[in-house]
């Protein structure tokens, strides 16, 4: 037996006819031990629904003593976000959906607001499978839908977690136990529930959740466990509720061509579709003023952050010689970073863009700008309906100047942004990040 593997052996004699769990459970660390091993290869496009819910009591005194959630939570705001996630030596790699790199920006460099987990897509697994932190107990049989499953308990204590909890600015280690539902024919794990110890009130939250179902899948001819679905759920000592679902979709090899989804959205299917080519290797000249308008609508129904959003100069770029640099109406490629929806007593939606191309003379170049502060307008659709705000540069909430973000107010919840959306920008050197043209300020 090896070490940390802790079996209540005593369970056991009453299933005779059965596998010994304990052949089981190497079975099923041999087999999830494999799939590990494999992962650098492989990426996966994950769409994460974000849902926080609030007591209606908002003076409820703080604790953590409600057990179970309390009723009539509201939906106070929700999201979605399109990620694309990748698998080093190092860990877990991300980049936003279709960006055709990773860099060594971590998940929290991309998301920074909300509740966000990473180790879903592996991490989990290398820790309890793969490494000898969890002490492991046989929890008997559970039967559902007609399928019986061998349940196993782990444990991880805290002297030997990797468990990282961040709320508030405060970052403490964690406790994590849970169980292991395992196909007791095939060995194969079927889903994983990773439950925190209570958590220290300087992070404002009590406990998280997550919930992992797992699927064989066949790439070019390999068998392979990836994760299907991921659910996590945070209970914070205010009595708010956080709820993220993942969904993984257009999983492939790196450097191969086989793909397999498991049920992916038809927008994240359109999503991956419509990816940006590799740009140019030159930059146009900083300081440079431009505006763009948006070329189709973001249906709020199925957009998420992640997403490209196609848009054009609305007039010609022209250089310090009045040389012509960009023809009016050129194709501009936007990253919407932000698309939030607050549902409280008045309705509204927050929607961020950032710039990631131009295209000029039909070859894709890499377009580094800022928000020109200067610029003051009100959009509103050919309706008249909305009333956006606009929130430029360092005004935004994102922590990233690059972003230009749009307030909408009495936003209906299924209703679409109408294409034509307006902002200005200044180009800026990718080399200088502070650079800040003649007439702007900081």
């Amino acid at each position: 037996m090896r070490a940390g593997l802790l079996l209540l052996c005593g369970m056991a004699v009453s299933l005779p006819a059965q596998q010994d769990p304990r052949d089981l459970l190497q079975q099923l660390r041999d087999r999830v031990r494999q799939s590990i091993d494999r992962l650098p290869k492989y990426m996966c496009t994950q769409t994460i629904d974000r849902v926080q819910y609030e007591p209606p009591n908002a003076r409820r005194p703080p604790n953590c003593d409600d057990g179970a959630a309390p009723k009539n939570l509201r939906v106070s705001t929700s999201d979605r976000l399109r990620l694309d996630v990748g698998v080093t030596g190092a860990g877990e790699i991300y980049s936003w959906a279709g960006s055709q790199r990773f860099d060594d920006r971590s998940l929290f460099d991309l998301i920074h607001e909300g509740s966000i987990s990473n180790g879903v897509f592996s991490s989990f697994l290398r820790a309890i499978f793969r490494g000898d932190e969890a002490t492991f107990s046989y929890n008997g049989d559970h039967t559902e839908d007609g399928r019986t499953l061998s349940v196993f308990g782990f444990r991880v204590p805290v002297e030997r977690s990797h468990y990282v909890f961040s709320g508030n600015g405060f970052r403490v280690t964690t406790a994590y136990e849970g169980e292991a539902y395992a196909d007791p024919q095939s060995g194969d794990l079927v889903r994983l529930v990773v439950r925190t110890s209570s958590l220290s009130p300087e992070t404002g939250a009590c406990d998280a959740t997550t919930t992992l179902n797992y699927g064989r899948v066949d790439l070019g001819g390999a068998d392979f466990l990836l994760p299907s679905e991921a659910l996590l759920e945070i209970h914070n000592i205010s009595g708010t509720r956080s709820n993220n679902r993942t969904v993984f979709s257009n999983c492939h090899e790196f450097l191969g061509e086989s793909t397999v989804s498991f049920n992916p959205p038809a927008d994240a299917a359109a999503s991956a579709s419509s990816q940006v080519p590799a740009p140019a290797a030159s930059a146009l000249p900083a300081g440079l003023r431009f505006n763009i308008a948006t070329t189709e609508d973001i249906q709020l129904s199925t957009a998420a952050a992640g997403d490209l959003v196609p848009a054009r100069l609305t007039a010609a770029i022209r250089g310090y010689s009045k040389e012509l640099v960009a023809p009016a109406g050129a194709p501009v490629m936007a990253r919407l970073v932000k698309l939030r929806q607050f549902l409280g007593p008045s309705v509204s939606v927050s929607l961020g863009l950032k710039l990631e191309s131009i295209e000029i003379g039909g070859v894709p170049v890499p377009l580094k700008a800022r928000p020109n502060f200067t610029l003051r307008t009100i959009q509103t659709t050919r309706s008249g309906s909305l009333t956006p705000h606009i929130a430029l540069g360092e005004l935004n909430d994102l922590g990233d100047r690059d972003v230009v973000t749009f307030e909408f107010l009495s936003m209906q919840l299924k209703g679409a942004i109408g294409r034509g959306l307006e902002s200005g920008w200044v180009i800026v050197d990718p080399e200088d990040q502070l650079h800040i043209p003649a007439g702007g300020r900081r």
